[in-house]
């Protein structure tokens, strides 16, 4: 009763969010998952601590979202979005290729140096600008924002996802970061495939497929080679090799590229990183306001906010502000969309919460739907990178999925005789694709874009991001009977 029982605020999430919405959804499950909670044989300690975690996360995902729409704002009112939509026309007259270079250039970028949702908080404004639909802009840079995940802001799902809390070997890692960048690699090309579908049912026939195949390859393979070599810059490092040989490759004669309007951006990128190269500015930043013990129980929530993209955010916008002299800053907007926000992130990171610590008199939720999975036998290989996905659907993080399951994972190998690092790397290519469907990055990045209707996001993710999982798990089949 209890595996059932604790599957059912995932399955209630899903099917009332495609059916009666986010909004709907989350309510319900939250009110749903409050009385499995106590049922559960928590208290309520237990669960004012819960809420108080939910809200602390909230405040550093709503903190992204500010910071990302008000430097939006300030870069549309002074005339810069609309200088970048055309900074790129000499570069090649196809807005095709324009939205593929951008769409999974950008993104993983962004995703390599920063994470923390930021890719979804400023590509599909970008795409948007461009002329394409705002549902699929923000669809299609979470469905390859999926696929770079597995190593978010300089390797933090791989190190301190799973090398830390499961004292793992550097062998190890690099075994299991090489064979996780080479699944995600492959099925790319099945997400490639199913985003081609999505941008000709939205914008007609597509005229430049194999050139967008060529684009994809000048990221996926240098990828995968530094996956190996040095996993932490391998996403920063492979972006920046497709941006440099698609300009080279797509680039007219006579090319002039006006640099101009992107330097906010690329200002933005330079302070997302300084941090992750330098520990002392890294150790200053890392100041954490943290609460142990809430309420006198075990759950621990802190919050970070020298190290959230907000500053960064805040800094270029008034930067842009004082060099073209605004009239105004325009907090109006960025603050109306984050209450807005607000009402329907709080609940689903409530949810997710209620779950993780629900383990008070019993095993928690959590930890039920993972017995439930890894009672499979050998054919459970085939269902591990499902595992990734819910937990990263579950929390809203590659790493705290990687955290939450990881030992799972490795003790279901353990008790199957199968190969750790294979069902490890499942785990960790898994919790990257639910960066797609992850309600927490929807709702953020559709707020930023403006979008209302969420579930049109999920629903047009879902069967990407489970075909893309039911590949992993082939792959990882065949990695057992290799390794």
């Amino acid at each position: 009763m209890p595996y059932l029982l604790s599957l059912l605020p995932i399955l209630l999430l899903v099917v009332l969010s495609l059916t009666r919405g986010v909004k709907v959804a989350v309510l319900v499950g939250a009110i749903f998952t409050t009385v499995l909670f106590f049922y559960w044989g928590a208290s309520v300690a237990h669960f004012l601590a819960a809420m108080g975690a939910s809200l602390l996360t909230t405040i550093n995902i709503l903190m992204i979202v500010l910071g990302a729409t008000f430097l939006y704002n300030i870069m549309s009112r002074n005339g810069l979005i609309n200088q970048i939509t055309h900074s790129l026309d000499q570069l090649h007259p196809s807005k095709e290729l324009r939205f593929f270079l951008l769409a999974i250039g950008l993104t993983a970028f962004f995703e390599g140096v920063a994470g923390f949702g930021t890719p979804g908080a400023i590509v599909p404004l970008i795409l948007i600008a461009l002329g394409f639909d705002a549902v699929l802009s923000v669809a299609v840079v979470l469905l390859f924002d999926g696929l770079f995940a597995i190593f978010g802001a300089v390797g933090t799902p791989l190190l301190t996802g799973l090398q830390v809390p499961l004292g793992l070997s550097d062998a190890a890692i690099r075994d299991i970061a090489w064979m996780a960048a080479g699944i995600n690699v492959l099925v790319g090309l099945l997400i490639l495939w199913l985003v081609f579908r999505m941008v000709t049912r939205s914008h007609g026939d597509l005229q430049h497929r194999r050139q967008v195949l060529l684009l994809y390859l000048f990221i996926a393979l240098p990828f995968l080679l530094l996956a190996w070599l040095a996993a932490e810059l391998a996403t920063v490092l492979a972006a920046l090799t497709m941006l440099g040989l698609s300009v080279l490759y797509l680039r007219q004669k006579n090319l002039k590229i006006n640099l101009k309007p992107w330097l906010p951006y690329a200002l933005l990128a330079v302070m997302l990183l300084l941090p992750k190269l330098s520990p002392l500015l890294r150790s200053w930043l890392g100041w954490e306001l943290a609460f142990e013990n809430m309420f006198g129980t075990s759950i621990r929530a802190a919050i970070r906010p020298l190290a959230s993209p907000l500053l960064p955010f805040a800094a270029v916008g008034l930067g842009v502000a004082m060099l073209y002299r605004s009239k105004s800053l325009y907090l109006a907007e960025p603050l109306k969309k984050m209450l807005a926000v607000f009402a329907v992130l709080f609940p689903s990171i409530a949810i997710a919460q209620l779950m993780i610590h629900s383990g008070v008199t019993q095993p928690s939720m959590v930890r039920y739907i993972s017995e439930m999975l890894s009672g499979l036998g050998p054919v459970y290989v085939v269902f591990a990178p499902f595992v990734g996905i819910m937990g990263a659907f579950i929390t809203g993080s590659t790493t705290i999925s990687n955290v939450v399951f990881g030992a799972s994972q490795l003790e279901t190998a353990a008790v199957l005789g199968l190969n750790p690092n294979v069902l490890l790397t499942l785990q960790l290519s898994g919790a990257g694709l639910g960066n797609a469907i992850c309600l927490f990055n929807i709702i953020a990045a559709a707020s930023v874009a403006n979008i209302q209707n969420y579930k049109a996001i999920l629903a047009a993710n879902m069967l990407p991001t489970l075909l893309a999982g039911a590949l992993a798990g082939a792959f990882g089949w065949l990695a057992l009977t290799l390794f």
